[in-house]
């Protein structure tokens, strides 16, 4: 059915629709009546979900729209919302944490990694052909990066692998009901912490000592935005987003070239996962994360990261109005039943590792939730264990974003996109 032209089907008359909406979830979340409904539920999700269902009502324009509003703003939004969101992350206090919570942290990536390999195997394997949307493998690569990094990642990997606009909202589904009932289990399971740590011979000390060294770290000093501060970051944000994804399709066109004269090049077949944008999103990442030790750290104190974050709002917004719950259908359950498996396999291995590691159940936990649920639910996982102890959570978390993007498109896209071949 082909939908009337409304005055919301403009690029600017939508934009200031989406750019509504994200300023009254963000108000939402501030009343004091609502604000533990969004500590479990956060404002994040929010984003997505109800230009969804704007989407669905045929309120905004869908995928099959063509709107081009929703391809501005992935190309050239997307890569300076990553810029402002790495460059200020402090990534030497990263370094800093004890090496048993960077562990944990890293065995829990792995889990993610060994889950999305092999729960997206089996069913692969067992389910009939055509059970599974088409391209599900791109999907899985990007709710892999979220399950890392968060929500910028996954939103990077999937415009990188090209990921169909619907099947992205499904994962998104996915992501929302296997992260948030797995939040749920971890805040109730405070109440085992310390028979868990007894059972495995943790030293509490090490809980003790992250405390003391994270509660006498100095507040960021931040002060009022200023005309320069936020020229700054926006030549930092576009400058270093162009530089790369013009750097990025010089390295995907050199790759394909020597993919067409043979050798291992051929073999590796990167280009099947890395386009010109994925590798310019790779060199942006590197980019961030080196200027995160110069002085351009300091953007975060002028709100950077507010800034940053704000464009991932309104960038969840046009993934959200690209999906259509009318176009899911029975069989789509099956991502679910992937989901399921991948977490339950994600858990298996960090309980392996934090058990050899003789890790506190706290620090299990914030590593899981660091993973999946990335810096909006780790320091709530981390504060219900230890309420001083959130930044722990947060800076776990941050680590996750740092590895998300590559991580998701070098190691598991390429996986998948065997399996699924």
């Amino acid at each position: 059915m082909i939908r009337q032209q409304l005055p919301i089907d403009s690029p600017v008359n939508l934009f200031a629709f989406l750019a509504a909406i994200v300023a009254i979830i963000l108000w939402l979340s501030e009343v004091r009546a609502l604000q533990g409904f969004f500590r479990y539920f956060p404002p994040l999700i929010w984003t997505y979900f109800v230009p969804m269902f704007c989407s669905t009502l045929g309120i905004i324009p869908n995928s099959a729209d063509g709107q081009p509003l929703y391809g501005f703003i992935l190309k050239i939004i997307l890569p300076v919302v990553i810029v402002l969101l790495l460059v200020p992350t402090e990534a030497r206090s990263i370094a800093r944490l004890g090496p048993k919570a960077l562990v944990a942290m890293l065995i829990g990536t792995a889990g993610i990694v060994v889950g999305a390999a092999a729960s997206f195997g089996f069913f692969q394997s067992v389910l009939p052909a055509g059970a599974l949307p088409p391209g599900t493998w791109k999907g899985i690569a990007a709710l892999s990066a979220s399950w890392i990094g968060g929500s910028p990642n996954m939103a990077a990997v999937a415009v990188s692998l090209n990921t169909d606009g619907t099947l992205f909202g499904k994962m998104v589904v996915v992501d929302t009901v296997c992260a948030y009932t797995w939040l749920g289990i971890l805040v109730g399971l405070t109440a085992w912490q310390d028979r868990f740590d007894r059972s495995v011979g943790a030293d509490s000390r090490v809980v003790k000592e992250l405390s003391e060294r994270l509660s006498t770290r100095q507040a960021t000093g931040g002060r009022p935005i200023r005309m320069v501060d936020f020229v700054t970051m926006l030549a930092v944000g576009f400058v270093v987003a162009q530089v790369c994804l013009h750097a990025g399709g010089w390295i995907a066109a050199r790759v394909e070239q020597a993919e067409v004269a043979g050798g291992l090049w051929r073999t590796l077949r990167l280009s099947q996962v890395l386009s010109g944008f994925g590798w310019g999103v790779l060199l942006i990442t590197a980019t961030s994360i080196a200027l995160s030790f110069t002085r351009l750290r300091g953007l975060g104190d002028t709100g950077a990261t507010s800034v940053g974050n704000a464009g991932l709002y309104l960038l969840l917004t046009t993934f959200g109005a690209q999906a259509d719950l009318r176009l899911i259908e029975v069989h789509d359950l099956w991502l679910f039943a992937i989901g399921a498996v991948w977490l339950l396999i994600h858990i298996a291995v960090l309980l392996v590792g934090v058990r050899l590691l003789r890790a506190p159940l706290f620090m299990a936990a914030t590593a899981s939730m660091a993973n999946v649920g990335g810096t909006a639910s780790a320091p709530v996982v981390a504060a219900a264990f230890h309420p001083s102890l959130a930044p722990v959570g947060l800076l776990m978390a941050i680590l996750g974003g740092i590895l998300g993007t590559p991580v998701a498109l070098l190691i598991v896209a390429k996986i998948c996109a065997a399996i699924g071949a």
